[in-house]
């Protein structure tokens, strides 16, 4: 028998037209809605009108396709996806850090097992890191890059300062946006359920944060740039030290781009075809 876990964050657990759109989600999640993408998991851009809420659209990621070795793993071991994005999202912010802020959380059920879930928050405004600095490379822009390069590194770095090591950096998940008329950058965070959240006055070592730095795509060419800016601003730049993690950057890129387009090539289209089942 199907059965419903919702959260909701706490200035909202009053708000009736919300919890009974989260009841709803289930079945209505395939009706409504702009899809913005569809792999293993489904985020959409849903209207907010009518459910009692200070924003007018809301973002809405559907957490799916388990297999039933990981439906028992989520029910007995381990957290649920949109259970971390919820938590991790309000602690990024109470920290001090801009992120896409939580709404609510819809755990599904069945049996007595983890099922899927949905994450709800707030729409992230600005544009994406990689489409950012590919937009300015292409007006030849190239002070304004490493500006906006020199900030994320130094906005990165105080994450790390305050205990926060994201997990799953990557320049999908780095919304930014310009302030007026100053010309600072503010980055928001999205896609928060793989960080790790240590003691927050406990600054995290380079071996702990390195998968951090190693977020920007090799193709937009801000790599070497991205890594050096942010050792300087830790006080760790050396060449040598620079030049190993260029190398650890450049393995790993390989390697996940190997692993990526075998996995692609020989199962994408039957794994598709078993989660739309």
């Amino acid at each position: 028998m199907q059965k419903l876990k919702i959260r909701v964050r706490e200035d909202l657990k009053g708000n009736m037209p919300l919890w009974h759109f989260l009841e709803s989600l289930p079945a209505a999640f395939e009706h409504i809605g702009t899809e913005i993408h569809r792999g293993r998991n489904v985020l959409k851009i849903i209207d907010a009108k009518g459910l009692g809420l200070d924003v007018s659209q809301i973002m809405v990621k559907r957490y799916h396709g388990l297999f039933w070795f990981q439906k028992l793993d989520y029910t007995y071991f381990r957290t649920p996806k949109c259970r971390n994005a919820f938590d991790n999202t309000a602690e990024l912010r109470r920290r001090g850090f801009e992120a896409a802020k939580e709404i609510a959380l819809v755990e599904v059920w069945n049996h007595g097992l983890y099922q899927y879930g949905y994450f709800v928050s707030e729409v992230a405004v600005g544009a994406r890191l990689d489409d950012l600095v590919l937009t300015l490379q292409e007006s030849g822009r190239k002070d304004e890059v490493d500006g906006l390069i020199h900030q994320f590194a130094g906005h990165l770095k105080s994450l790390h300062e305050h205990g926060i090591f994201f997990n799953d950096m990557n320049c999908g998940n780095v919304i930014c946006r310009q302030d007026e008329p100053n010309g600072q950058w503010r980055f928001c965070f999205v896609d928060t359920n793989r960080a790790k959240m240590m003691a927050p006055d406990q600054p995290l070592d380079l071996k702990v944060v390195l998968k951090d730095i190693l977020l920007m795509n090799p193709k937009i060419g801000t790599v070497e740039l991205f890594q050096e800016e942010y050792l300087k601003q830790r006080g760790l730049y050396t060449p040598q030290l620079a030049s190993e993690v260029r190398e650890i950057q450049r393995t790993r890129y390989e390697k996940k781009k190997h692993r990526l387009k075998k996995f692609f090539k020989r199962y994408k289209k039957k794994y598709y075809q078993w989660l739309g089942n």
